[in-house]
């Protein structure tokens, strides 16, 4: 379970700063997902999370896009 939480903590860390990053460059990218923390934060997530815990990932994915936005919010 404490491998549940960190890998959910990190996957939002990563999203973060990938989002950080990319919005921080002049490129013609959309907003959403690639500047967006939560859809990232999803988009980045649910392939791992599939492949470990079936189903389950979009529960697991929607709970790290949303806690990568209370990070992004929480930053500012």
């Amino acid at each position: 379970m404490i491998d549940l939480i960190l890998q959910i903590i990190g996957f939002a860390c990563l999203a973060h700063l990938t989002v950080d990053f990319i919005s921080h460059l002049d490129t013609q990218l959309p907003e959403k997902p690639f500047k967006c923390d939560m859809c990232m934060g999803y988009w980045i997530s649910i392939v791992p999370f599939f492949i470990q815990f079936g189903i389950y990932a979009i529960l697991y994915s929607a709970i790290t896009g949303v806690l990568a936005n209370y990070i992004y919010k929480s930053t500012l």
